[in-house]
C-alpha cells in the first residue's frame, strides 16, 4: 500500500476495507477513480494524506513527504461575457487543477482562464481549494443553475409530460408530449431519440406548442432533399392549416408572407442563404450532415441560426448525432448555439476528443475521452434522448443476424484477383513513402500519409466490396425467394448501383436509389407499402440514397447484401422497417463473404459501435479500430 503522486493529485491503492474507505471519504476531494481502482486525494489535502498513510502503515514516497502546496495569493471568480472567469497569478499545481474543469480555456486576450457557466460547481470547488475570492453574482447564480441542469438532464429521460396542443391533428405519444416539454423549455436542442420515434411530430409539435406564448413562425425546415415532401406532408398530416412551402431548385423562392412553414434541402441552403435569414425558428433535421464544421452547408447553417433572435427555436433532429467521433457533435453544438457551453471548438477538442499533436505537428481529434461527462453535460443543456426500449414496449426489438456465405468459384477468383493487385498497389504506396520518408513501411509516419490519403484508397477497397457482394448473389437470391414464397416482404440493401440493379430487376423492380426522383421514390414506397407480398415483395436501397427519411414497415426482413463504412448507416438503413407503425418482430441480417473484405468491414463496424454507444448514450467504450487501419492492413500481408 502506497501514496505516490500521479499528475496534480495523489493517488492511493488499498484492498477494500470499510474503516479505511470511511475515513479516506473525510479528507477534502478524495474520490474515487473507478477506471484506475484507486483513491485520487488533490495536493492541497496533503496534510491529511500524510496523517491517514501513516495511521495505516502506508508507504510514503520521498515526493509525498516533501510535497509543500504554496499558498495562492486571493484570485476570483466572476461572470463576464456569458462565462465564468478564472484569475489568479501561474503556480504549477494550481493550473494543473485547474484544467480538470470542463470546458476551461485560456484566454489569452483578457489573461484569465474561462468555464462555461455549465461548470459553475466545479469552479467553485476549485476556488474554495486555493483560496480564491468567489464574486457574490457567481455565487447567486449557482443555486438555479443547478436546478436548471438538473431539470432538463432528469427531462432528457422522461418519458411522459402534461402538455396539451389543441391545434394537433392527432395524439401524440407520452414520450413524444415529455420531449416536446423539454425542447420547449431548452429552447435549442438536440431531439436525438433513436430512429422511427417520430421526431419530425416532435419538432412539429413543438414550434406549435410554443407559439402559445413566443413568436415562432416562420419556420425553416432544412432536410435532405430527398425528404422535401416527406415534411410538406407531415405538416399536412399534423397542422393542415398551416402554409407549407417547398424549395426544389436554385431558381425560385416563394415570398416570406406566403408560408408559415418553408422546407429546403441542404443541396439549396448555401444559395438561399440571404432569403432564410430573418425567421423565427430553424430545424435540421438529419442534422449529422452538418457534422464537418468546413462544410459550406454547415458554414451556412451557423450563420443563420447565429443571427436568429437569441429565444428563436433551433432545433437539430438527428437518431446518429454522431456517426464515427464525438468531435462531429462539435459544428452542430455551433449550429444549436450552445458549443460556448462546452468550452468553445477547442475547449470541446480537447476535452471530449483527445486532441493531441501529432509527431508532424498537426492537431488529431479523431479519439474520444470524458463521454460520461459529455453525455451528462449534453443531457442537462440540450439534447434529450429516449431509446426504443425505453418508450415503446410495443415495438418488438430488432434480431441481428450473421451469414457467412461460400462465394461462387468464379466469384472468388475474380475477388482474389483483385485482392492481389489491390495488396500490390496499396504495398507499393507504402513502399514509395517509406522511402521518401526514410523509415519502414510499417512506421507511423507512413501510417499518418495513408491516412491522409484514405478516400483514395477507400475507392480501391469498394471494388472488393462489389466483387464480394457479386459472388454472393446466387444465394442472396436464393435467400430472399425463400422468404417472399412464404408469403414475407423483404428489403434489400445495397450499395454499387449495378448490385441494386440486378437486385431489383430479379424481384419487381421496386428500389431507392441515387438519380430519381422524389415522386418516383414515393411511388415505388407506395407501391411496397400497400401491394400484397405477392404483387409487391421486395424492396431494394441503394444505402446512401435511401438510409434516412423513409418508412418500410410492411416488411420485417431487412437484408444486407453489402455493407456500409459506419454503424449509423447500418442502423439507419433498418430502422426504415424497425419504427412506428411496425406490428412484428424486425429481422437485420448480414450476409457475408467468407474470406472477403465483408468480414473486415462487419468487424469494424461492431469496433465503432463502442465509441458511437459511449459518445450518445454514456455508455463504456470497449475498442476502437479506423477505416485507416483496413487499409493498412493490406501492407501487411503476405503476397
Amino acid at each position: 500500500m502506497q501514496v505516490y503522486i500521479d499528475g496534480d493529485h495523489l493517488a492511493l491503492s488499498f484492498p477494500y476495507d470499510p474503516q479505511q474507505v470511511a475515513d479516506i471519504k473525510t479528507i477534502k476531494g478524495a474520490r474515487w477513480d473507478k477506471g484506475a481502482k484507486l483513491w485520487r486525494i488533490p495536493a492541497t489535502s496533503v496534510a491529511e494524506a500524510r496523517v491517514f498513510a501513516s495511521k495505516y502503515d502506508f508507504v510514503i514516497s520521498d515526493d509525498i513527504l516533501k510535497l509543500t502546496v504554496p499558498p495562492v495569493p486571493v484570485g476570483g471568480v466572476s461572470h463576464d461575457g456569458g462565462t465564468l472567469c478564472l484569475r489568479f497569478p501561474y503556480e504549477r499545481v494550481v493550473v494543473a487543477a485547474v484544467k480538470r474543469i470542463p470546458g476551461i480555456t485560456w484566454d489569452s486576450p483578457s489573461h484569465a482562464w474561462r468555464a462555461p457557466v455549465a461548470s459553475i460547481n466545479d469552479v467553485i470547488g476549485f476556488a474554495e481549494s486555493f483560496s480564491l475570492v468567489v464574486d457574490d453574482v457567481v455565487k447567486g447564480m449557482a443555486a438555479s443553475v443547478t436546478r436548471d441542469l438538473g431539470e432538463l438532464r432528469d427531462a432528457s429521460r422522461s418519458v411522459d409530460a402534461e402538455i396539451f396542443i389543441p391545434t394537433i391533428t392527432g395524439t401524440l405519444f407520452p414520450y413524444q408530449r415529455a420531449g416536446v416539454a423539454y425542447a420547449a423549455k431548452a429552447k435549442r436542442t438536440f431531439i436525438a431519440d433513436g430512429m422511427g420515434l417520430g421526431k419530425t411530430l416532435q419538432a412539429i409539435a413543438t414550434i406549435e406548442y410554443s407559439s402559445g406564448t413566443d413568436d415562432v413562425y416562420p419556420v425553416v425546415v432544412v432536410c435532405p432533399p430527398n425528404l422535401v415532401l416527406t415534411w410538406q406532408a407531415e405538416y399536412k398530416k399534423w397542422l393542415p392549416d398551416k402554409r407549407v412551402a417547398v424549395v426544389r431548385n436554385r431558381k425560385d423562392f416563394p415570398a416570406m408572407e406566403d408560408y408559415d412553414v418553408v422546407v429546403i434541402g441542404y443541396s439549396n441552403l448555401v444559395t438561399w442563404e440571404t432569403r432564410l435569414m430573418g425567421h423565427r425558428s430553424y430545424v435540421f433535421d438529419e442534422s449529422h450532415y452538418c457534422k464537418n464544421h468546413t462544410a459550406q452547408r454547415t458554414k451556412s447553417a451557423v450563420r443563420l441560426t447565429k443571427k436568429a433572435p437569441k429565444d428563436a427555436i433551433v432545433l437539430c433532429l438527428t437518431g446518429t448525432p454522431v456517426t464515427n467521433r464525438p468531435a462531429e457533435y462539435a459544428a452542430q453544438l455551433e449550429i444549436l448555439g450552445k458549443l460556448k457551453e462546452f468550452g468553445g471548438l477547442w475547449g470541446f477538442y480537447r476535452r471530449y476528443c483527445g486532441a493531441f499533436r501529432d509527431s508532424f505537428g498537426q492537431w488529431n481529434i479523431s479519439g474520444n475521452s470524458n463521454l460520461d461527462e459529455l453525455n451528462d453535460r449534453l443531457r442537462g443543456n440540450c439534447y434529450i434522448r429516449r431509446t426504443k426500449e425505453q418508450v415503446l414496449s410495443e415495438l418488438p426489438p430488432v434480431i441481428h443476424s450473421t451469414i457467412v456465405v461460400e462465394g461462387t468459384a468464379a466469384g472468388m477468383l475474380e475477388y482474389a484477383k483483385a485482392e492481389l493487385d489491390i495488396i500490390k498497389y496499396i504495398s507499393d504506396r507504402a513502399a514509395a513513402i517509406a522511402v521518401e520518408l526514410g523509415t519502414s513501411p510499417y512506421s507511423a509516419a507512413v501510417y499518418a500519409r495513408i491516412r491522409a490519403e484514405s478516400n483514395e484508397h477507400l475507392v480501391k477497397l469498394s471494388v472488393l466490396r462489389r466483387l464480394s457482394a457479386r459472388a454472393k448473389m446466387p444465394i442472396a437470391e436464393e435467400w430472399i425467394r425463400e422468404r417472399v414464397e412464404n408469403g414475407r416482404k423483404v428489403v434489400v440493401a445495397a450499395h454499387h448501383r449495378d448490385v441494386v440493379d440486378a437486385l431489383a430487376k430479379k424481384f419487381g423492380n421496386l428500389r431507392i436509389q441515387g438519380g430519381m426522383t422524389v415522386e418516383e421514390v414515393e411511388e415505388h414506397k407506395r407501391k411496397f407499402q400497400t401491394l400484397s407480398a405477392e404483387e409487391a415483395p421486395v424492396i431494394v436501397l441503394s444505402i446512401q440514397a435511401a438510409k434516412t427519411g423513409h418508412t418500410l414497415t410492411a416488411a420485417q426482413e431487412c437484408l444486407f447484401v453489402e455493407l456500409p463504412w459506419t454503424p449509423a448507416d447500418v442502423d439507419q438503413t433498418y430502422s426504415r422497417l424497425h419504427r412506428i407503425g411496425q406490428m412484428g418482430s424486425v429481422t437485420s441480417t448480414y450476409m457475408l463473404t467468407a474470406n472477403t473484405i465483408d468480414e473486415k468491414i462487419y468487424d469494424l463496424i461492431e469496433r465503432k459501435r463502442s465509441v458511437v454507444n459511449a459518445a450518445v448514450d454514456g455508455t463504456e467504450v470497449l475498442d476502437d479500430v479506423s477505416t485507416t487501419q483496413l487499409i493498412f492492413d493490406f501492407i501487411k500481408r503476405p503476397q
